[in-house]
């Protein structure tokens, strides 16, 4: 058995170097047009099942896939047992599946031996196959690398299903924390637990720390904790009101807005606390920085042409211009990591909606309309999907929807707003 896997897993690695040639779903795919690909159940019980289901979800909430309904094959699938020289190629092209995922799950002392494969059921082709050894409190993440591996051998672009999420919910009467979960809203958890206002959190680009501001000592602050600590540090000086901060993605410099010098301006600092410099000049209001992928630029929300609107500049406040010029309230911009659009929220119709629009502020389409309040959205690490929080069912929660606006599907099962998405993770 082992020796077959063996033999399996160096096959795959060199077969899939040669599938992965292919580009099967095009990142710009119209939402209407989702692949079509059938995930069996894996052989081994409950744990197999909740292994497919883990896959299924994961390729639902991507936008990408037409998962079809495991009532078409489970008893061709059953038949065919786990050997591969048993897939019956014809009948899975037939029901409309152009992959299928099948594989095993074994454990032994507290140990599992999940293998999973991917194949092209028109070329009988095996796109992918992988082996995890892993405990219990692991399989999801290796679950995860799997889907992982799936949106990569078909759209050319590995996956962020083993990515984080922070949002801020509601702890108490008088309480909000931060609180992380996978991009799929599994295992919610608290990082603060200051007993008091916590808010707009954001995420260094290694994924070890959160910046956020908190009322924890009375004054709204910036504080940074790292994750799997903690200990927190506050590293703005309990003057003013200092908020909405973002992390370079060098991660060498953190841009909020300060209301110490009277009115609110951006200001940049590094994560020490140390060297805090004023980079715009207003005497309104500038909030909410978010930079460009680069890092040599910065878009940000400001009220310096009477109403709230985007502005673009450098990094170091020159080459200012406006972005925005509709509607009465734009704020909340995140800029794609891929650097071709910028996200915002914005308010023409009474509530907040979400926009998308080039750098430059031209092609604005919205993305959301007639679903109660949606806010704060951020873009995945890939740039293909967006989270955002919504009061369309009662109060507000977190949201998914790839960047074209399909696809919208809540992922938190509490309260919750102001979310954040982090960066990949294997």
């Amino acid at each position: 058995m082992f020796r077959k896997i063996f033999l399996l897993t160096i096959f795959c690695m060199l077969a899939s170097q040669a599938a992965y040639a292919r580009i099967y779903i095009p990142v710009d795919q119209p939402s209407d047009q989702k692949f079509p690909i059938a995930v069996t159940d894996l052989r081994g019980g409950g744990t197999g099942r909740e292994i497919s289901s883990i896959i299924r979800n994961d390729l639902t909430l991507s936008g990408y896939f037409n998962v079809l309904p495991t009532e078409l094959f489970r008893d061709v699938a059953r038949e065919e047992g786990s050997s591969d020289e048993s897939i019956r190629f014809a009948y899975w092209s037939a029901i409309g599946a152009q992959a299928m995922v099948k594989g095993e799950v074994e454990s032994k002392s507290g140990k599992m031996t999940i293998t999973l494969r991917l194949f092209d059921t028109q070329s009988r082709e095996m796109l992918v196959g992988k082996q995890y050894k892993v405990d219990k409190e692991n399989m999801r993440r290796a679950v995860h690398r799997f889907s992982d591996e799936i949106m990569e051998a078909l759209t050319g672009i590995r996956g962020v299903f083993n990515s984080k999420i922070t949002f801020t919910a509601v702890t108490g009467k008088k309480t909000k924390d931060v609180f992380v979960m996978d991009m799929d809203g599994y295992k919610p958890y608290a990082i603060t637990h200051n007993k008091s206002i916590t808010l707009s959190s954001a995420w260094s680009p290694d994924g070890g720390s959160l910046a956020y501001t908190s009322y924890h000592h009375g004054n709204p602050d910036i504080y940074i904790a790292r994750l799997g600590q903690k200990d927190q540090k506050r590293i703005t000086n309990g003057q003013g009101s200092n908020i909405t901060p973002a992390w370079s993605p060098d991660g060498g410099t953190i841009a909020f807005a300060s209301s110490i010098s009277g009115s609110s301006n951006i200001y940049t600092m590094l994560p020490s606390g140390k060297k805090m410099n004023r980079v715009t000049t207003n005497y309104n209001i500038d909030i909410s920085p978010a930079w460009s992928p680069g890092g040599d630029q910065i878009v940000f929300s400001s009220e310096r042409a009477g109403g709230l609107h985007l502005f673009k500049m450098s990094s170091n406040g020159e080459d200012i211009s406006r972005l925005t010029f509709v509607g009465y309230q734009n704020d909340m911009p995140d800029w794609s990591p891929i650097g071709d659009k910028i996200v915002f929220a914005g308010r023409d119709m009474g509530t907040f909606d979400i926009f998308i629009m080039n750098p430059d502020g031209s092609n604005i389409q919205r993305l959301t309309i007639g679903t109660g309040s949606n806010e704060h959205p951020t873009f995945s690490p890939d740039g293909r999907l967006i989270t955002f929080s919504s009061t369309r069912d009662g109060g507000a929660a977190i949201y998914i929807m790839r960047s074209d606006g399909s696809n919208q599907t809540r992922i938190s099962k509490g309260n919750g707003l102001l979310p954040a998405w982090g960066p990949k993770a294997d």
